[in-house]
């Protein structure tokens, strides 16, 4: 009998205070000037642990195991603002308990290798603002989630096949109530309301050699994305706000990639290609719905040089198309070229120090123009921005760790 147990443990307090200053001129009147100062405070208190036995019964492997977090997590947002700004200072307090229990049967039929699993969780999230308990965000719910997978070498290709019902669940910081200014116009917020994302998934694996080919469908259902909105109980009409929801409708995503990563003597390329269909529906301004169906590609190509004396050079080149994903509409290409060189130094007994020098969008045209749909259409323009960065890594008593776990809680700490 196998046995694996793994104890996971994250605690953090995070502070992020802000200050906006924002001049507003209006024809034919003086300028008028705001500023706004905030705090943003944040703490998790997370344990996760995950015991899994395994063993082999009629020519398989079986496993059975369990799985728990749990997560205290605190978001507090205070302000002070030279003007009136409908926002409230928050705080808010989420208890979150999860609890699941899987059954995994692998077998190898000849060349043919099958295996199907079973795994059920139950959550329950205790929501609290300012310390009193909102029962109706509160959340208790159990879900079922089958997988299953069968694989065959056909000549000298791998090929596999596999099913699964898989669960996102929100990020916490998206779940808070608190309502942050970002200018005159536009204010954004949490929604605790949030529902988490079911998703029913189809892959198809190819394999050869150093090439391979994903072909996947998925059925997104309560698909979370951002909207825009009038704001609630103002009176001007300009003011939106902009908060993650749930997608109204069910639909399809459909995407294929394709990658390569052969080594040549002391060259190492990555080539990869993306592209992914949907049929998202979303309402528009004017009150009707739109499909937002256009494809959305991505092209990549990396290169790592290895060089005498430990040192690397590497040259890595991204190009994005137009399209649509979820309810963004990228409405213009982007093209991002990096280049870096690295060197390790070997400091025997002490380990390994890597020194990573890159430049980030070396001509300066990685930016980013897409329009929100919703019932308000928002646009967005991030302009580009050219990057130093300076990275130093030290690795040290590798070789003495001989057991390295998957961990526990891994998609709870996620979405922290």
């Amino acid at each position: 009998m196998g046995i694996d147990l793994n104890i996971d443990g994250l605690f953090d307090d995070t502070k992020t205070p802000g200050c906006t200053t924002e001049q507003t001129t209006v024809e034919s009147a003086a300028p008028v000037n705001r500023t706004i100062e905030s705090n943003t405070n944040s703490a998790n208190n997370f344990w996760a642990s995950k015991l899994i036995f395994s063993y082999p019964i009629l020519k398989g492997n079986l496993s059975v195991g369990g799985e728990y977090s749990y997560n205290h997590r605190t978001d507090a947002y205070t302000f002070q603002a030279s003007d009136y700004v409908p926002v409230k200072a928050t705080d808010t307090e989420i208890n979150e308990k999860s609890a699941a229990a899987f059954v995994e049967y692998g077998r190898q039929f000849g060349k043919v290798f099958a295996q199907a699993g079973l795994r059920y969780e139950h959550l329950t999230n205790d929501y609290f603002n300012f310390g009193v308990r909102e029962d109706e965000v509160c959340r208790n719910y159990g879900d079922w989630f089958p997988t299953a997978t069968i694989s065959a070498p056909i000549g000298k290709m791998q090929l596999s096949l596999s099913y699964r019902r898989d669960i996102q669940r929100p990020a916490y910081s998206s779940l808070t109530s608190s309502t942050i200014y970002v200018n005159r116009y536009t204010y954004q917020s949490g929604n605790p309301y949030l529902k988490p994302t079911y998703n029913h998934s189809l892959v198809l694996n190819t394999a050869y050699q150093w090439a391979n080919l994903t072909v996947e469908y998925g059925r997104m259902k309560n698909s979370v994305t951002m909207s825009t909105e009038p704001f609630p109980g103002s009176e001007d009409p300009l003011i939106s706000l902009v908060r993650p929801i749930n997608s109204a409708d069910d639909y399809n995503q459909f995407s294929l990639s394709l990658s390569a990563r052969p080594t040549i003597g002391c060259w190492h390329p990555m080539w990869y290609a993306f592209t992914v269909f949907q049929n998202y529906k979303t309402p528009v301004a004017d009150g009707s719905m739109k499909t937002l169906n256009d494809p959305y590609f991505t092209l990549v190509w990396n290169n790592d040089i290895e060089l005498p004396h430990s040192f690397r050079l590497s040259a890595n080149a991204q190009w994005a198309s137009k399209g649509d994903y979820n309810n963004f509409s990228i409405t213009a290409q982007r093209f991002n070229l990096s280049l870096g060189v690295q060197r390790d130094f070997n400091l025997r007994r002490l380990g390994t120090l890597t020194l990573d020098l890159r430049c980030v969008d070396v001509l300066n045209t990685n930016k980013t123009n897409a329009t929100v749909y919703g019932i308000r259409e928002l646009s967005t323009a991030n302009p580009a921005r050219r990057t130093f960065l300076i990275d130093l890594v030290w690795k040290f008593n590798e070789a003495r760790s001989k057991y390295r776990g998957s961990g526990a809680g891994a998609k709870q700490k996620a979405r922290m």
